[in-house]
């Protein structure tokens, strides 16, 4: 199971919020992958420069992966910086219900979206479920 949350409607601080908050319980790895140049490394960044780098206008993401691929379970945050062309900070958070539930309420997480079939389906929140005894989240 792949599903994403958007994140258009947080503003720079709610991001940088966020990044602060994930890293808090997660592991943070931050690579460089230039289009067109297969593989990607790793690279050393101080949180005081992905913070001044996290912006609105990036492509920034909140993906839950359960039982997908290669994909630990959990939750992968992506933050594409901006002043560091083809960079982005990746925060890995273990799966834990709870801990989706708060993030989901703090920043408002109301819509979620998957790939199914060819199509990309919308879906509010209170329909989000995870494999784990097919848990059902109520809020929204």
């Amino acid at each position: 199971m792949e599903r994403f949350f958007l994140l258009k409607h947080l503003t720079v601080e709610q991001l940088r919020e966020l990044y602060c908050d994930a890293c808090k319980v997660g592991k943070l790895l931050v690579e460089y992958d230039q289009p067109g140049v297969e593989g990607h490394y790793e690279v050393n960044l101080s949180d005081d420069e992905i913070l001044k780098n996290i912006t609105a206008v990036s492509d920034n993401g909140f993906a839950y992966y359960e039982d997908h691929e290669d994909f630990a379970d959990g939750v992968m945050l992506s933050f594409a910086l901006i002043g560091k062309p083809f960079t982005t900070a990746y925060i890995n958070i273990g799966i834990d219900n709870l801990r989706l539930d708060w993030f989901v309420r703090k920043y408002g997480l109301a819509q979620w979206w998957q790939v199914e079939g060819s199509e990309r389906r919308q879906y509010p929140f209170t329909k989000f479920y995870t494999l784990e005894s097919m848990k059902q989240h109520k809020f929204n």
